[in-house]
C-alpha cells in the first residue's frame, strides 16, 4: 500500500461565525495490485484550528469580501502554512451567507486564496448532510442500525437530516437560527434578516435597522 500524507484546509464562513481547520491526512492506494487504484483517506489529523470569528458583514444584505480574505489570511500566517503548501480542502458558505448579495464574489475571492479547493455555497440540502456527518450521526445510524435524526441550528438557518442503517432518508431547512435579528448595546436593531423581516409583518410587526427592540402591544 503506497501511502503519503497531504495537507487540508478547511474554511466554514457562516450566518453568524467565520473558522478554519488546518488537518493532515493520510492517504492511500487502498486497491490489491491485481484491481484499478482506489485512492481513500486512511487517516486524519487536526493540527491547527482557528479562532471563531464573527463573520464579517458589509452595509446592506453584503458580506465583507476583504475583511474575510484579510481574516483567513491572518490565520494561514498563524497556522504557520501558505497556499503552497496546501493540497486540497475546502470553503464552504453556509446559512444565510450563502444568500447574500454578493456570496458568489465571496466565493471567487476564496478561490483564488485557497487554490484547487472545492468551493461553493452550501444549499439547504447540502448544509444538512455537512452538518450531521461531521457530527457522526450517519456512523451512529450505521454502526447500531438504528434511526439517527442530527439538528444543526445556526445564526439564520436550522437544518435538519435523518439517517436509517447509516443511508440518508431525510433532510429538512428552516429559517430559524440564533441571529436573524441582532442588537447593539443599547437595544438597537443593526441587522434583520428579511425572512424574519415578512414573517414579523405578516404578524403585524414592523422590523427597523437602527430603530430599538421593543415588545409588541397587546391586543
Amino acid at each position: 500500500m503506497d501511502a503519503s500524507t497531504i495537507t487540508s484546509v478547511g474554511i466554514d464562513i457562516g450566518t453568524s461565525t467565520t473558522s478554519m481547520v488546518v488537518s493532515r491526512l493520510a492517504v492511500a492506494n487502498t486497491a490489491s495490485g491485481f484491481t484499478a487504484p482506489h485512492v481513500a483517506i486512511t487517516g486524519a489529523e487536526i493540527v491547527y484550528r482557528s479562532e471563531i470569528y464573527p463573520t464579517p458583514q458589509a452595509s446592506g444584505n453584503r458580506i465583507d469580501v476583504a475583511a474575510v480574505a484579510s481574516l483567513i489570511e491572518r490565520e494561514y500566517e498563524r497556522a504557520g502554512i501558505t497556499p503552497a503548501d496546501v493540497q486540497t480542502g475546502a470553503v464552504i458558505i453556509t446559512g444565510e451567507s450563502s444568500r447574500k448579495e454578493n456570496a458568489e464574489l465571496v466565493t471567487e475571492s476564496m478561490s483564488e486564496l485557497a487554490g484547487e479547493f472545492v468551493v461553493a455555497s452550501a444549499g439547504p440540502d447540502l448544509e444538512s448532510i455537512i452538518a450531521a456527518k461531521g457530527a457522526g450521526a450517519q456512523d451512529y445510524s450505521r454502526e447500531f442500525a438504528c434511526t439517527v435524526a442530527n439538528v444543526d441550528v445556526g445564526g439564520g438557518t436550522s437544518n435538519i437530516a435523518v439517517f436509517h442503517c447509516g443511508d440518508l432518508v431525510s433532510k429538512a431547512c428552516w429559517d430559524i437560527g440564533g441571529r436573524l435579528v441582532r442588537v447593539d448595546a443599547d437595544g438597537r436593531m443593526t441587522y434583520v434578516s428579511p425572512r424574519i423581516a415578512a414573517v414579523a409583518r405578516s404578524l403585524g410587526i414592523e422590523l427597523v435597522v437602527g430603530e430599538p427592540t421593543r415588545a409588541p402591544s397587546a391586543a
